[in-house]
């Protein structure tokens, strides 16, 4: 039996040697094994790939709301040290510490159950795959038929199981921003043009990393108005801009433009599903 084995193991390491002369020669059989061969490569790692790409999402996010965390802890730990514990550090402290804290547990829980997630992904039925390959063209015609008070109506938001944690990391993310050292755009008209690049950068990856359309247009309308709002007076209160900067087109050369695009960003890429 073993002599059987290793002669079988000898012939295969040398018809693999002349694998690629065959394959030169037109040897039907050495090129359909070649190309088994590389589908079955190529096969597990695409598997790989999307199991990679899987857990960064996770990790990455994990990474972001940590970082932010931090980065008001210190901020937060200075204000108490030079300004003691006034009405706006004990608010705004308050605040911070919970939306981090639940930030910070939601990314980590999600970081450690995506493999079974993933796993719950993969064995679905096919009848739910082609189910979802189906709605996808029927999703890209709605956003014609939405209003934007369609998109905010409140039956609808109600309906979003995420959108306390899109709006948790939002929170975070902004925090984060005016707690650490960042740079904002050098002129109005700069920032305004980077805010309206972005927003159609928004508008793009909605497209492509929600499966629904509709769901990724609300998570953007309401960070951009719940964003906004929190910009502005983190603006004021947390970073002492005036509020006659923050209500006029100074706004957009400040660091709350900054704190709005960042948490936008990490909110819509927490509440994407690819």
């Amino acid at each position: 039996m073993s002599l059987g084995v290793e002669a079988l193991a000898g012939f295969i390491g040398d018809y693999a040697s002349v694998l690629p002369a065959e394959i030169m020669a037109g040897n039907v059989f050495a090129i359909s094994i070649a190309l088994m061969i590389f589908y079955i490569i190529f096969y597990f790692i695409n598997k790989l790939a999307e199991l990679i790409v899987f857990f960064l999402k996770k990790i990455f996010l994990l990474t972001i709301v940590t970082v932010a965390f931090v980065q008001f802890l210190a901020a937060f730990g200075g204000k108490v040290g030079a300004e003691g514990f006034t009405n706006d550090t004990i608010i705004f402290g308050a605040a911070g510490i919970i939306a981090g804290v639940a930030a910070f547990v939601i990314a980590f829980y999600a970081a450690f159950s995506s493999l079974k997630d993933l796993h719950h992904e993969r064995t679905s039925g096919e009848a739910s795959l082609r189910e979802k390959k189906v709605e996808k063209p029927v999703l890209s015609e709605k956003p014609e038929e939405k209003s934007f008070f369609d998109v905010l109506s409140v039956s609808k938001l109600k309906d979003e199981k995420n959108l306390g944690a899109v709006l948790t990391y939002l929170v975070i993310a902004e925090f984060g921003v005016f707690s650490s050292k960042t740079i904002s755009a050098p002129n109005v008209s700069v920032g305004m043009g980077f805010f309206i690049v972005f927003m159609i950068a928004g508008l793009a990856f909605i497209h492509q990393s929600y499966r629904n359309y509709i769901t990724g247009l609300r998570h953007l309308a309401v960070a951009l108005v719940a964003g906004g709002i929190l910009s502005i007076i983190l603006g004021h209160f947390w970073a002492g801009f005036p509020l006659e900067t923050l209500l006029s087109y100074g706004y957009f050369a400040t660091d709350s433009l900054v704190a709005l695009v960042t948490g936008i960003a990490v909110s819509l890429f927490m509440g994407s599903k690819n």
